[in-house]
């Protein structure tokens, strides 16, 4: 009677494993709920890059106006219509010397000794003071 009690109790110990071993093993539950979860984040990748391809075919429209092609060209390129004159203003912060002959002065330009002095002036810091 004992035996049988056992066998009772066993039998259906033994039926669970079996369900439990083949729903991790022959079933493959976590591999799906983890693709599940990455194809979440791909359809939100998706849209951040739909969005974004809606944003560059609207510049794309904006770049192919004629104003926006001129703007460009002017801005960039310095194009001027025939007629028109072109300013360049160029700011200092030092006021202009009429003295000074327009190609400026050869003290700005110091003199170079070459390769092996400047690896010296680099590795001893001299590079980096001002005198």
């Amino acid at each position: 009677m004992e035996a049988r009690q056992r066998r009772s109790v066993l039998l259906p110990l033994v039926m669970l494993g079996i369900v439990l071993v083949a729903a991790v093993d022959v079933f493959p539950v976590r591999q799906l709920i983890a693709l599940n979860g990455e194809a979440e984040e791909l359809r939100l990748h998706l849209a951040e890059i739909q969005e974004e391809n809606t944003g560059l075919e609207a510049e794309i429209e904006r770049l192919h106006s004629p104003t926006e092609i001129e703007r460009i060209a002017r801005a960039d390129f310095g194009y001027v219509n025939p007629g028109e004159t072109s300013y360049v203003v160029i700011m200092t912060d030092e006021p202009y010397d009429q003295d000074q002959p327009q190609g400026g002065s050869d003290e700005l330009v110091p003199e170079s000794g070459g390769f092996w002095e400047a690896f010296w002036d680099f590795l001893t810091g001299r590079d980096m003071s001002h005198g």
